[in-house]
């Protein structure tokens, strides 16, 4: 039973850091391989009012989220051997995984509910950038000094109004890229869109 809260520290930690120093740190170099989190995704959420259009659709159809759930997959399938010896804290780890990856998904989706749900995500794509690193949980940001409000604040007052249109405008042409996404789908569309005979 040890192992939940080892496993709760430890996932909260690796977000943190992975975040922190891995995607953002080297992500800052467009060289980087890690550069797609940094000018890709935070880019797209900041244009889009906290939208990332790359987590529509299925987890294999867009870059973004295939890169996300490979990342995932690897560090559960590093825990698995440790599961015999510790079945408590893996399984926590493998919980964190699955949260993460839903509720990363659902925040970038429905940026209205990240807002309500998981402010300090908000915070940390629609206020500092570089602030606010955990994903799942904010309490080793709180620990490490860098969380930072901004849900609520004079200067998320200032643009909520121009966030909350980025979202709409951006979601309201999910169905047409869904399309695109889907070369059939689009032939089957135009089939049964001509007229019999």
């Amino acid at each position: 039973m040890l192992g939940i809260p080892i496993a709760f520290a430890v996932f909260g930690y690796g977000e943190w850091a992975l975040h922190k120093y891995l995607l953002h740190g080297l992500g800052r170099d467009r060289q980087s391989r890690f550069s797609f989190h940094f000018h890709d995704h935070h880019q797209a959420v900041r244009r889009n009012g906290g939208y990332d259009p790359a987590y529509e659709g299925p987890v294999w159809s867009t870059p973004t989220q295939a890169r996300e759930a490979i990342g995932l997959t690897v560090i559960g399938l590093a825990h698995a051997p440790l599961f015999p010896l510790a079945p408590f804290y893996t399984s926590t780890v493998w919980y964190c995984l699955y949260r993460y990856r839903r509720d990363h998904r659902h925040a970038h989706l429905d940026p209205a509910w990240a807002r309500d749900h998981l402010p300090w995500h908000y915070d940390h794509h629609m206020g500092d950038q570089d602030k606010n690193f955990g994903v799942s949980w904010s309490w080793f940001d709180v620990l490490a000094g860098t969380r930072e409000v901004f849900v609520g604040s004079e200067r998320e007052r200032t643009g909520l109004a121009k966030h909350v249109a980025r979202a709409l405008t951006a979601s309201a042409g999910a169905a047409l890229r869904a399309q695109r996404r889907n070369p059939l789908r689009r032939l089957f569309a135009r089939a049964a869109a001509r007229p019999p005979g």
